[in-house]
Formats: C-alpha cells, structure tokens, sequence
C-alpha cells in the first residue's frame, strides 16, 4: 500500500519528466545512450602476494620442492610474513628415520639436475633400518580428501641398491599412513618418476613421506604433490576452487604477474618472464619482495592458458630496466645495457602470439600450445616514480614495440596515487591506455565519484588498474560500488578497472588493508568487495544510459543505468553508502513499454559486517523477483548496492 501511495503523489506532482525530489526520483532516459561499455571494462589484477601462487592458486602441495630456499634475513625486505622465520633449503623438510635408520641430511649442488635447479636433497645412508627419507608438510600443512587422486612426482638416482623401492605415504596429523604408492626402483642418472596417492582419509594437517632402504647415496629433487582436479583438468594447474573464483568474477581483462613484484627488491631478482617457461623442473626460482620464495611454477604460460579459459584479454606487465621506488637505493639498468630489458617486451609478443617455428613460440608450442595466444596488450611499468631515469627508458621500450609489434596495444603506468604523477609522460607517449592505482579511505571513493566527468577527452584514456577502499566490510563494498557508477558514466575514458590484490592466504599475509578473495587449504572467502566487482562485471551492460538521481537531503547515493542488448534489458545500479533506507520512484523515460516484472540482485548488510572464515557467507547477494514498469516504487535498503533488471514489454 505504501509503495502504490508514493507513485500516486509521484505521479500527481511530477509531470511527463518526473522531477518530485521528496522522496527521491531516478530518472532514466532509455533512448538517449551515451557511451559504450568496453567489454574489457572489469578485470582483474593478480600478484603473487600473500601466497597467491605456492601455497595458493598453483596447485601444488608440497612446500619447497626443488631445496631452492635459502635465507632472507639479509635481504632488507621491508614487508615480511607474519611470524616471519628465515628460510633454509630444507625448509618444510624433516627427515625420517624409522625403526633403526640412520641417515645424513643434506642439501647439495655438485650434481644438479640443471643449471636452473641447482640444488637437491642428499641422503647418505648409514643404516637402512625400516626406513630413511624425508618429509613434506607443505605450507602449513597439505590437505587432502578421502578418495580423490593425487599425482605425485619427483626426479631421483642413487649409488648403491638400484632395486631398493621408494615408498610414497600420506600420513595425517596423528601420524597414520592414510595413502601409499611405490617407486619400484631408481638408477645412478636423474630420471622422473610417477605414481598416484588415494588417502583413505580427508586430512587437512597430512605429511608427505618419501623413504628407502638399501644403502649408499640417494639423491632427490622436484619432489611433487598435485591434485588431480586441478581447473580445467591442467597438468601443472591451478587449485580448481580459487581459480572457480576468478573466473565466476567474469573478468574481461587479467593484470599479471604484478605489481611491484615486477620491479623485485632490486634488478638482480626483477622478475623475468623468460625463467618462468619451459619445463617446471628448468625454471628458475627467485625470491620476491613480499618476504618469500617462488618456484615459477605458475608461470607465464600458466597464465596465459588461464586467460584463455576464462575468456579474459591477457595484460602481462614488465618493468623497463627501472626496479622499484619503494625499496632503496633505486637502480636503473644503464642505457646502454637496457636492451636486454626491451627485449624481454619484444619477445614476450612472439612468445605469444609468434608462429610455432619462431624462437619463442616454439617454445609456445613445445608446452602444449601451438595456436597464438591473441596478445593484444603490454603493459610497460607499474607504480614507477617520477624520476629522470624512468622518463629517460620509457620512450625506448615504447618506440622498439611500435616499431616491431604495432599491433600491441601500450598500457603504461600514471605512477602511484590519485595525483598521477606520470600522466604527462603517458600522453606526450600517446600510449594507448595509462594504468592509474589508488589505495584510498572508502570515503575518498565516495567523494571521488565524479573523478573523471572533466577529465581532458583528447589525452590517453584510463586504465584503473590497482584499487581498493583499505578494507573488507560491508561500506568498503559500498563505496567501491558508487565509484564504479561514476566510471561507468565515464567508459569513454575509463577502458578497463581492476580491484586489488586479488588473494590472501590466511597466516601468509602481508597486505592486509584489503584482499579480494581470502582463503586456507580449503575455504575460500568472498568479500563483500568480492560480489560488488562480480556483480557489476555481470550487469555491465553495452551502453550507459543518460540518467538523472534526486534523493533530496539524502546523501552517499549514486545511481547508474544501462542497457543490455541481447536481453533488452534496463539495468538500474544503486548503491547507498548511507544508514537510512531511502524511498525512491524509478522513471524510464523514452521507452514504450516494460514488462511488469523484473530481477532485483541485493547486496545490503551492516556497515562493518564482513566474510570470515568462521562466517565465510555472512554477505551475499541476493536475488529476487520484484514488480517493475515505467513507473514504479523502490525502497532503497541502508547499506546496499543493488542491481534491476528491467525486461522490455512483450
């Protein structure tokens, strides 16, 4: 009754136009469209922070699997994990000794099983006894399900007793074998070898065990534990509910690997993409300036082949010979020793999308995939100073791609901050989009909607490409939403958007001010942030529709409206960053008739309310039939971002 009392007076005093401001109109003019929606307009940004590779979206179990750790304490990182413990090469390694065995432990690099792995475990025999070996309790333990396969693998060889087994385990927390395989025997050269784990039991603390007999030396190395659901069933994959979480986000663009993980702590670690390629057992690992290990076994075609799976336009990031402002002393790759650097960029173009007998894409092919990757775009920099030896290197990469791959399209980067500082070098460049990030109060999102309604047309347009309000709650979710309605008013400019960082693991987390996605060995987490990013890449829409919001003295409101071609559909988004529900009368304009109902998609929840993992579904959307017409009554709930589908008349 209340609702048909508000559209009588609405519609009593508000004329053909509808411009009652008590209480509170939205008008939507459905034929005048104003600009397109880019369909790379939501992406996403992933970083190897927080465990988001090893230990996260890489599916592999086993922590440290080639003995390529080593200390960090010197290495003046200034973000650590959380209870930090210096690293060693046999960090989450224990040996094993079982009923009178004996042996020595050690890591060794005399006979590697390649320059890029040079180390690997050494076990000198000195009484066999049941068993001598070493275990694996991956990152804070590996956790398994009862009946699913696990793939396991290594690289071995031995001296002595070629005919002696080994003998693979799982053993849970109580020490239990919960899963056995056997490796018949091992030779005196390096060689893989292969069996398959079914634990009896789900274990989320379990161990991996690998023992022998016999006597003499016995050599280890990429000792290796995967699920067999991996995501798309990818060898080397991806753990398949994380990477389900990416791609129910519909992203359209995905930012990789980073970040100031590009740069490195310095330019002797800055990542490479050239070392993550190849067979995993070539690969060479680094270290990051996060505080941990990377064994690149997620790598850049890794990512590539993801991009491809969830149909998102790859956007790889390089550093151009500059490492990282925050960390000091800076270094810039002299100009006469930077073409090394250029030719990473150059490359990586052919590495994706070169024929399969060029240099690196047959290396493309040579892993699986002999089709380009459709590469459209590089991004060169990311969060750069404003210094002269930036501007002085830039230029250089931006030529020699033009010259080479013309059809790439340039990203580069604005420099770190509302502020912009590298905008002027991105326009005198006339790069094709210029990459702005932004880690702000959600206050500042709100009061910052209108950012780009006067911004200069005729300079490059915007790539949003790092941003987050500082924090997971219910109103961080709500002011990142009402930032979005001004970006979408301004997709003209604004070409792609992507929040950040995308993971946290629980326990192995540096960034804590806001991460999209948080999870352990088997939740996963998605914030209220989380649904805001999914549910405006999915109600995008193709044109953005001339709209027109009135609440009166109501504040911390923002409205955008859409209009979704295939299905016909109006797409109203609001969003209330305020604690008081606000009536309002929704007006289409310019239409000749709706259907009578439509799809109300709800995100509302108190203002501090958040996703844990003791409450990981605390807030969710949800949807829900409501009456719909080209007038009608919509209370708008406190703290809310909500999304209504309104069908054309039939």
């Amino acid at each position: 009754m209340r609702n048909k009392i508000l559209l009588a007076l609405w519609l009593a005093a508000s004329g053909p136009m509808g411009c009652l401001a008590a209480p509170g109109t939205i008008t939507i003019q459905v034929d005048r469209p104003t600009v397109s929606l880019p369909e790379t307009l939501y992406g996403l940004f992933y970083e190897d922070i927080n465990n988001a590779a090893d230990g996260g979206l890489y599916a592999e179990l086993v922590q440290n699997r080639s003995f390529e750790y080593h200390s960090l304490e010197s290495k003046n990182i200034q973000l650590k994990l959380e209870g930090f413990v210096d690293f060693t090469p046999l960090s989450a390694w224990q040996k094993v000794e079982q009923e009178g065995g004996a042996c020595n432990l050690s890591v060794e690099s005399a006979q590697p099983l390649n320059d890029n792995n040079p180390h690997y475990a050494l076990l000198r025999i000195v009484n066999a006894g049941k068993g001598v070996g070493l275990s694996n309790d991956g990152f804070g333990g590996i956790s398994v399900e009862k009946g699913a396969s696990y793939d396991f693998s290594l690289f071995a060889k031995r001296s002595a007793s070629p005919d002696a087994p080994l003998r693979i385990t799982l053993r849970n927390a109580a020490g239990e074998a919960i899963g056995t395989a056997t490796v018949p025997g091992i030779s005196t050269k390096w060689e893989r070898h292969t069996a398959v784990l079914v634990p009896t039991e789900t274990a989320e603390k379990a161990t991996l065990e690998v023992v022998t007999t016999g006597a003499g030396e016995v050599c280890l190395d990429m000792v290796s534990l995967f699920p067999r659901d991996t995501f798309k069933g990818r060898n080397n994959g991806l753990r398949n509910d994380l990477a389900q979480a990416i791609a129910e986000l519909n992203p359209k663009v995905f930012r990789f690997p980073g970040g100031c993980i590009v740069h490195g702590h310095g330019l002797e670690n800055a990542y490479r993409w050239k070392e993550t390629v190849g067979p995993v057992e070539a690969r060479k690992p680094n270290w990051n300036l996060w505080g941990y290990h990377q064994t690149h076994g997620l790598g850049y075609f890794e990512y590539f082949q993801l991009c491809e799976d969830i149909g998102a336009e790859p956007l790889p990031i390089l550093a151009v010979g500059v490492s990282c402002g925050f960390r000091k002393p800076n270094e810039f790759a002299p100009l006469d020793e930077v073409q090394p650097w250029i030719d990473d960029a150059l490359d990586l173009v052919e590495f994706a999308n070169g024929p399969a007998d060029s240099r690196w894409g047959r290396v493309r092919a040579e892993m699986g995939h002999p089709a380009p990757f459709n590469l459209k775009y590089v991004g060169l920099g990311n969060e750069d100073h404003d210094t002269p030896g930036f501007r002085a290197r830039f230029p250089i990469f931006v030529k020699a791609l033009r010259e080479q791959c013309p059809e790439i399209k340039i990203v580069g980067t604005s420099g770190l901050g509302p502020k912009v500082p590298l905008y002027d070098c991105m326009c005198e460049q006339r790069v094709d989009l210029s990459d702005e990030h932004y880690y702000q109060p959600p206050e500042w999102f709100i009061e910052n909607q209108h950012r780009f309604d006067a911004w200069d047309r005729s300079q490059p347009p915007v790539f949003v490409g790092e941003y987050a309000s500082r924090g997971n709650t219910m109103y961080n979710a709500v002011a990142e939403a009402i930032y979005l309605t001004g970006i979408e008013r301004n997709a003209d400019l604004v070409q792609m958007t992507a929040y950040a960082p995308l993971f946290a693991r629980y326990g192995f987390t540096q960034w804590k001010a806001a991460n999209l996605i948080w999870f352990d060995h088997k939740t996963v987490v998605r914030t209220p942030n989380y649904y805001v990013q999914q549910l405006f890449s999915l109600n995008k829409g193709d044109v953005y529709l001339e709209n027109k919001a009135d609440f009166g003295a109501a504040t911390n409101l923002a409205v955008a409206a859409s209009l979704d071609k295939a299905t016909g559909d109006v797409v109203v988004k609001i969003a209330n960053a305020s604690g008081q529900a606000v009536e309002t009368i929704l007006h289409l304009a310019g239409v000749g008739a709706t259907a009578s109902e439509g799809t109300l998609t709800l995100l509302a929840g108190e203002k501090t309310a958040a996703n844990t993992l003791e409450q990981p579904g605390r807030i969710q959307p949800v949807a829900s039939r409501i009456k719909v017409g080209k007038h009608f009554a919509y209370t708008i709930p406190p703290m809310s971002v909500q999304f209504i589908r309104i069908p054309p008349g039939r």
